[in-house]
C-alpha cells in the first residue's frame, strides 16, 4: 500500500510539514484497511493556496484556492483485481487548512460527529490535515456532498474513518 508525498509552494518550508508527512504516513494503512482497500497506490500532494488555486480553476473551474482537491483514477469507483492499484491523488493546501483550523470550522463539526464536546477533542494542524486525508480519500472512492444525503453518508464514513484510525 504505497504512499507517495510530494510538496509544493509554502508546504516546502512550512514548519509543519514533516509533521503532516509522517501522519500521512502513519494513517494511511489504517484507512485503507478501514475501506477495506489493502493494497492501494496513493499520492498526496501537500502545497500552498496558489498551487491548489491553480488545480481547483484548471480541473473544477473555480477561480479560488480551497482546502482539499480529490482527484480519483477510478470513475466509477471499481477496484480491479490484483494488487497495488492506484485510487488517486489528493492535493492539500497546508495554508487553507492552517486557516481552517483557527477558525474552527472542521474541529466544531468533527466533534459534533463523534458526539464530544469541541474542548474534549484534541486539535491542531496535524489533525486538521488528517481530517482532509479522509475526506479527500472518499471523494476517491465515489463519496460526495452536492446532495443532503450524500453529506449525511459522507459525514457518516468520514466519523467511521477517524475513529478507525484512533
Amino acid at each position: 500500500m504505497p504512499t507517495e508525498l510530494s510538496l509544493q509552494g509554502t508546504a516546502t518550508t512550512h514548519p509543519m510539514t514533516a509533521t503532516i508527512e509522517a501522519m500521512i504516513l502513519q494513517k494511511a494503512g489504517p484507512l485503507f484497511r478501514a475501506l477495506d482497500l489493502p493494497d492501494v497506490e496513493l499520492s498526496v500532494l501537500l502545497c500552498g493556496d496558489a498551487e491548489i488555486h491553480e488545480l481547483n480553476a484548471q480541473y473544477l473551474g473555480v477561480d479560488a484556492p480551497t482546502d482539499v482537491l480529490s482527484f480519483p483514477q477510478l470513475e466509477p469507483f471499481t477496484p480491479p483485481p490484483g494488487d497495488d492499484f492506484p485510487i488517486g491523488d489528493v492535493v492539500i493546501s497546508v495554508e487553507y487548512a492552517e486557516r481552517t483550523c483557527a477558525s474552527g470550522t472542521h474541529h466544531d463539526r468533527v466533534a459534533l460527529e463523534l458526539g464530544v464536546s469541541p474542548e474534549d477533542l484534541e486539535w491542531d494542524l496535524v489533525r486538521e490535515c488528517e481530517f482532509l486525508l479522509i475526506h479527500g480519500l472518499l471523494h476517491l472512492i465515489g463519496h460526495d456532498h452536492a446532495e443532503p444525503d450524500e453529506e449525511a453518508t459522507m459525514k457518516h464514513a468520514e466519523r467511521e474513518l477517524w475513529l478507525a484510525t484512533r
